[in-house]
Order: structure tokens, then C-alpha cells, then sequence
């Protein structure tokens, strides 16, 4: 079966060769990075090209530069910079830059956001605080100055008709806009699973395609140059919306059905997912172990391989609204039953209402996206059209958002849920397949009953431990035995919310609601766990003695 796909074939053998690699420590910071022994030192004298849009923070503003040099030593390394705001930065920048080179932290405690491992994927092993700055020239890559250039003339266009939070909405959900000024309002799309709206991906980059493709039909034009002609405008938006990777992912592979369709053959669509996974590969392999790649790529095949079955299951509907919504709600499902176990590996949550608000949401979405390019074009034409089509957005938006706060405001709207192991997931999806592809067999699903109940008894976790996590600032102790159970020593030195957060964080996902024996410096413990029993509360000085 695979070696008549050879795509597929090779695609297994390079990421089997990845994986090896990765294990082997070949992409490890002190092999790949030269900046990395320069940290540590008072200042530092970094040249290089600013390479993206820098983004606002609350202390300043971030922007990744491709050194070429330190020191006066040649070098060719991406690193974080953090600057001042008062300093005017762009994209294509020639600059010379003096301050302090640092590592990027490792998390303290397992199953929270690993900042440090999130940039080495993006080749980024360092980051440098601004002290001095020096623009010594511009160069920028024409294309990605036009279409950042038109990034910035959109998000000034709405910020001229819409008001918040409906302005950092619409930015998000059309080109990408990271930034949002209330914040209360991200969260709840969080909550209710529907944070993917707000990010340029595959959703937006296929409405993007028929959107390009209506247009060029109606010149009359031959469906090879239609296709040909959809390809370049598809990466000028994809580029314009900041080519986050699940837009450039979505772009290479509907480029890839697009050039199928152009040759004159039939788009299979297993042998497009995997051509566009090998070329990303190729050119950045630790892709592989992003969070982003996996959920976008499972969330694609999954509606691919369950969603026909899925929608099966009623194919009698003859009521077109009915249908309509019954293909919405199969989509869905096929993906978030594909997405499940991953979900809850990176984010130790689930949503609760997550299939109900995506089957009433997303397709009003698609809606405000397509008309979001109507709107923008009639501010070239006429304002007082702007103003109308505005104003219709404005009333839509204004009852999605009241859609998604009242679902964020269920108490029941995010679950926390103990992360599952590698093997847990893999007999996830192995159960999956097997049932669907033996159902009709019936000892092989009895067989599968049986595993899974074993599965259910067999300890993952060592029955006893003994953890440390340790900052300058802070220590927490985590021991685990069977006669006293789950005791925390938890010595505060210095305030510290995001690490506390931290080991909010590693409880829940750790399965662990309640502690047996909590020793800590701190009175008002209960406060800072909410979701966690702690069952007798002791003073530190009792566990030394």
C-alpha cells in the first residue's frame, strides 16, 4: 500500500530519519547555535536584518533579526530581540545593535508552555535585550514589503469603521492580527474552543482559494490559468497575514492540489498532505515536533479519513438547512475526535462546549471572511459603501461575540484533565482505526474491549516519587507515596504569580485535585489552588523538623 504512494513512502522514511536524529541530540542548541556561547556577557554588538513586523508588547516590542555578525565575527543565526518602543523599527532593516545576550528559560514545572523549546524549533536559541541602536540601511524583500504594507493598510482601514472589541476580531480572523485590546474577549474564544477563528489557517486560506477562483472565472479565463493565477495571489495573502505556519502549511498544500489540477491530474488529496508535510520538512524538520504542525495536520486528517463515514451516518437528510448543518457538525466531529488526544496532551483542557459553539460559529465565520475582502475593497471605491457593509459586519460580529460569551460564562466551559502518556494516545488512535476498519469483525473489537480494559488498570505513573523544582526564587517538593499520598513543600522566597501558576498548572495536569499534605510559607494557600482539595495545610518549619 505504501510503496504505491511513493510520497508517502518517503515522507515516512524522512520523518522516521527526523525523529532518530532528534532523539541523537542533532538538533540540539549547542550544536546549531554561536550565539549561545556568547550569553552571559555585559554587552554585545549584533548586526543583522530585521525579518518580521515588530510586535507591540506592554514593557516594549519584539522582533526576530537574522544576525550576520557579533563581535566583528560572521555569523549566520536568528535571535529574539527585545527593544525599547521609543525606538522606530521596520521590517528590512539594516541595523547595528549593543546589549545583553541571554538564554531563553526552560520551564520549571512539566505541562506548562515551553517558550524555550517552542523558538529552538524555529531555529531561535537566543534572545538579546536592546540597549543601543544603530540603522545602518534597509533591505527588504519587495513582495513580503507589499504584502506587509497591505497588511498594515487593512488593519488601518478597520480601525477607521469598527470599534472594540470587534476591530481586533475582524484583524485576527482576516489577516491575523496578534494583537487584541481586550483581552477578556480572547479568552473567551479559548474557552469555548474557537480560538483557531482568530488565526490565519487552512480554514481562511480555503475560502481564500474559492474566493480567487470565483473572481477569475468571471474573466472567462481557461481553468489551467485560473489555477495558475490562484496559486501566487493564495502566498501573497498567506505572506500578507504574517505566514504564520498553519496559513504557509495550508498555502503549500492547496498549491499542491491546485498544480495536480493544472497537469491534468486527479488530486488525491493523502498524496497533497503528504507532499506539503515533505516540503516543510525539508525545510525546517523540527516542524515536526511543533505543537502547531501536529494539531493542524492530525485536524486534517481526520476530516479527510472520518468525515465521509461520519456524514454517512445520516445520508437520508433531504431538508437542505438540516444537511447543511449535519455536514457543519460532521466536519467538526471528525476533526475533534481526530484532534482529541493531542488537545489534551499540549493543553491538559478540553472545552466542554467546544462541538455545539463551532457548528453555530464557524460557518457564520467563513461569511465574515468573505465579506471582510468586500469590505476592504469598498473602501477604494466609496466610503459611504464601506460605512453599509461595515455596519452589517459590525451587527454580525457584535451577536458572535455575544454567542461565545455566553458559552465562556458556563461554569462547565473548560474542563482540566490529566495529560495522557504517548502510549495511552497511540492506543487512541490505533483503537480508532481498528474500529472503524473492523467493525464488522467482531472478535477484533471484543479483542479491543479487552485492551482497553487492561489499559485502564495498568499504572503509567511510578506508584511513588520524590520531585524537586527549584528557581533562585522559589523550591517546590512533590512526593508521592502509598501510606501518606500526594504531599507538596512548597518555600516561597520571593513572590512569584507565574510560578505558582506553573504549579497550578502541573497538578491538574498531572491528574492531581487533591493534596493530602500541603507544608508552605504561605497562609492563604487555598486561594492560589481553586480547583485543587488540599486537605490539611502545615507550616514549612514542621516538614524540616
Amino acid at each position: 500500500m505504501l510503496f504505491k504512494r511513493p510520497v508517502i513512502t518517503v515522507l515516512f522514511i524522512y520523518v522516521s530519519a527526523i525523529i532518530i536524529f532528534d532523539y541523537a541530540g542533532f538538533f540540539s542548541p549547542d550544536k546549531h547555535s554561536f550565539l549561545i556561547y556568547n550569553t552571559g556577557q555585559k554587552r554585545v554588538v549584533i548586526t543583522g536584518k530585521v525579518i518580521d513586523t515588530p510586535s507591540i508588547k506592554t514593557n516594549g516590542q519584539e522582533f526576530i533579526l537574522a544576525a550576520d555578525g557579533i563581535n566583528g565575527i560572521r555569523i549566520k543565526e536568528k535571535v529574539l530581540i527585545y527593544a525599547p518602543q521609543a525606538y522606530k523599527i521596520e521590517y528590512g532593516d539594516l541595523v547595528c545593535i549593543s546589549g545583553k545576550l541571554s538564554k531563553i528559560e526552560k520551564p520549571v514545572f512539566p505541562y506548562t508552555f515551553n517558550y524555550n523549546l517552542y523558538l529552538q524549533r524555529q531555529n531561535i536559541y537566543t534572545k538579546f535585550y536592546l540597549y543601543t541602536f544603530e540603522l545602518t540601511g534597509k533591505k527588504p524583500d519587495k513582495i513580503k514589503a507589499l504584502a506587509l504594507k497591505a497588511n498594515k493598510n487593512i488593519e488601518e482601514k478597520i480601525s477607521s469603521y469598527f470599534k472594540e472589541p470587534s476591530s481586533s476580531v475582524l484583524k485576527s480572523m482576516f489577516i491575523g492580527s496578534s494583537y487584541f485590546s481586550d483581552k477578556e474577549t480572547k479568552t473567551d474564544f479559548i474557552n469555548t474552543g474557537l480560538i483557531h477563528i482568530l488565526v490565519v489557517s487552512g480554514w481562511h486560506i480555503g475560502f481564500c482559494v474559492v474566493i480567487i477562483i470565483f473572481i477569475l472565472k468571471l474573466l472567462s479565463l481557461p481553468l489551467k490559468y485560473i489555477y495558475a493565477l490562484t496559486i501566487p495571489v493564495v502566498f501573497f495573502y498567506t505572506v500578507m497575514t504574517g505566514a504564520n505556519p498553519p496559513a504557509v502549511r495550508a498555502a503549500i498544500m492547496a498549491s499542491c492540489i491546485l498544480l495536480s489540477l493544472i497537469s491534468n491530474r486527479e488530486p488525491l488529496i493523502y498524496n497533497a498532505i503528504a507532499l506539503s508535510a515533505l516540503i516543510i520538512f525539508i525545510f525546517n524538520p523540527q516542524t515536526l515536533f511543533t505543537a502547531s504542525f501536529q494539531l493542524s495536520f492530525m485536524a486534517t486528517l481526520g476530516i479527510v479519513y472520518l468525515y465521509p463515514k461520519i456524514n454517512n451516518i445520516f445520508s437520508g437528510i433531504k431538508n437542505k438547512i438540516f444537511r447543511f448543518f449535519w455536514e457543519i457538525a460532521s466536519v467538526t466531529l471528525a476533526a475533534q475526535t481526530a484532534l482529541l488526544p493531542l488537545l489534551i496532551f499540549y493543553f491538559g483542557q478540553l472545552s466542554a462546549i467546544s462541538f455545539l459553539a463551532n457548528i453555530l460559529i464557524v460557518p457564520v465565520i467563513g461569511f465574515i471572511v468573505g465579506l471582510s475582502f468586500v469590505f476592504y475593497i469598498a473602501t477604494f471605491i466609496s466610503s459611504h459603501l464601506a460605512l453599509g457593509i461595515s455596519a452589517v459586519l459590525s451587527l454580525i460580529l457584535s451577536a458572535v461575540l455575544g454567542i461565545i460569551r455566553f458559552f465562556a460564562n458556563l461554569n462547565f466551559s473548560m474542563v482540566d484533565v490529566k495529560v495522557p502518556s504517548i502510549i495511552e494516545m497511540f492506543f487512541y488512535y490505533f483503537a480508532l482505526i481498528t474500529m472503524i476498519e473492523f467493525r464488522k469483525n467482531k472478535k477484533i473489537l471484543y479483542g479491543l474491549a479487552v485492551a482497553f480494559v487492561l489499559m485502564i488498570f495498568i499504572p503509567f505513573e511510578k506508584q511513588s516519587f520524590y520531585r524537586t523544582f527549584k528557581t533562585e526564587k522559589n523550591t517546590t517538593i512533590h512526593i508521592k507515596n502509598k501510606r501518606e499520598g500526594n504531599i507538596i513543600v512548597f518555600n516561597e522566597i520571593k513572590k512569584d504569580n507565574y510560578y505558582f501558576q506553573g504549579l497550578n498548572r502541573y497538578l491538574l495536569s498531572s491528574g492531581i485535585k487533591k493534596i493530602d499534605k500541603f507544608y508552605s510559607n504561605q497562609k492563604e494557600i487555598r486561594n492560589k489552588l481553586p480547583k485543587i482539595t488540599v486537605s490539611a495545610i502545615y507550616d514549612i518549619t514542621d516538614f524540616k523538623n
